[in-house]
């Protein structure tokens, strides 16, 4: 997958521009009100699960409408000795869609992390690449006054709090924080990270389903070491693209294989959904499996997905397609736009684009935290390249 990186003074938009600030090289990304890129955010395509990113953005149009800025910067430019943490929100995704937050919650556990740290945070990464915790963190970085960082720790969504980059290159979870709407806070300061995705997973429980969070402090030259680089600017040339064809009436699926690399494996109607939602049984998670009826040219082939709050597992007439932690999207064919775990339904048409994870999610350690074993599955992982060139 291409990773983009922009030197200053490039044209990002006819109304954003790359320029330098002081101590940082950095990009406003939504310093006018009528651009349209806030809503790339969600129409990107790394998105194979991960949440409604509308409340993400709301929230980042309201921080824009009271005059603020939210600048993101280039991880190579960032000093090795800040210290940057994620924010986020855990749990179901379907509990986020009826039960969103009143506004508060990432500060609460920002200042209660920053006082159990002893030390201010300096930068903001988002944990994921699309869904709602990518605008969240802008959102909240704009609102403190701090950058985010043009990375992320997954290339993709996946559903458990260790299943990043960062741990798995040796950045520890701990402590994170979680809050409620009513200001509750949990810190989880474990030596594992299972532990600790247990005890924060438990708190979201207890909180009816779902947490906001803070975690994984790490300084600017573990940011370099262990993330996913430049995939904000990735889903930002995802976004425009995806605009772009709509206005033009081209093909976004197209496209979209195009700069990510990826491949279209399937087109279908959804003719069976078996979803269970975010209860004790789950431990908070949506999950569940869709089949699909091929359409076009997949005229009598099915395919099925498997999800856990993100699609995990794809099999097109009994043959593994694609498994995690290779990413799965089911893309509105007309429109380009992602549709979810939470949201798809009965009847919805929809392609298959597959993607391969960034080398850094391919390691030993990645597949042992989340890969095919890791979720039940009896089988080792293969690279998505040579399962679709079977």
């Amino acid at each position: 997958m291409q990773y983009l990186k922009h030197a200053p003074g490039t044209v990002l938009d006819t109304k954003v521009i790359v320029h330098p600030l002081p101590g940082y090289i950095g990009i406003p990304i939504f310093p006018v009100r009528e651009s349209n890129f806030i809503g790339s955010f969600g129409s990107n395509d790394l998105k194979d699960g991960g949440g409604d990113p509308e409340i993400g953005l709301l929230w980042a149009y309201n921080i824009l409408n009271e005059g603020k800025e939210i600048i993101l910067v280039d991880p190579a430019d960032i000093p090795d000795d800040i210290i940057a943490i994620i924010a986020a929100c855990l749990g179901a995704v379907l509990v986020l869609t009826e039960k969103p937050p009143n506004g508060n919650e990432l500060f609460w556990v920002f200042e209660k992390l920053e006082k159990y740290l002893g030390r201010k945070v300096e930068a903001i990464i988002p944990p994921e690449a699309g869904g709602v915790n990518t605008p969240v963190p802008m959102a909240v970085a704009g609102v403190l006054g701090i950058p985010v960082i043009d990375a992320d720790g997954m290339g993709r969504a996946f559903p458990e709090l260790q299943m990043t980059s960062f741990y798995i290159n040796g950045v520890s979870p701990c402590p994170t924080a979680a809050a409620n709407e009513k200001g509750y806070v949990t810190i989880s300061d474990a030596k594992h990270a299972l532990t600790a995705e247990r005890i924060i997973r438990n708190a979201a429980m207890a909180y009816g389903g779902i947490s906001w969070i803070a975690g994984y402090p790490m300084t600017g030259r573990q940011v370099k070491d262990t993330a996913i680089l430049n995939t904000v600017s990735l889903i930002w040339e995802i976004g425009k693209n995806v605009y772009k064809c709509r206005e033009q009436h081209t093909d976004p699926i197209k496209k979209i294989t195009e700069i990510t690399n990826g491949y279209e494996c399937f087109k279908g109607k959804i003719v069976d959904i078996n979803r269970e939602f975010g209860g004790e049984k789950n431990k908070g998670f949506t999950l569940g499996q869709i089949t699909l009826e091929g359409i076009s040219e997949y005229n009598g082939q099915n395919a099925k997905i498997d999800f856990q709050n993100e699609w995990l597992n794809l099999i097109v007439d009994g043959e593994i397609k694609c498994i995690t932690p290779d990413i799965i999207t089911l893309l509105d064919p007309e429109t380009g736009e992602p549709i979810r775990t939470d949201i798809v339904k009965y009847g919805y048409r929809g392609s298959v684009v597959v993607m391969p994870a960034h080398e850094r999610m391919r390691t030993s350690k990645g597949i042992e935290t989340f890969g095919p074993r890791y979720f039940g599955y009896d089988m080792d992982y293969i690279p998505v390249e040579n399962l679709i060139s079977k």
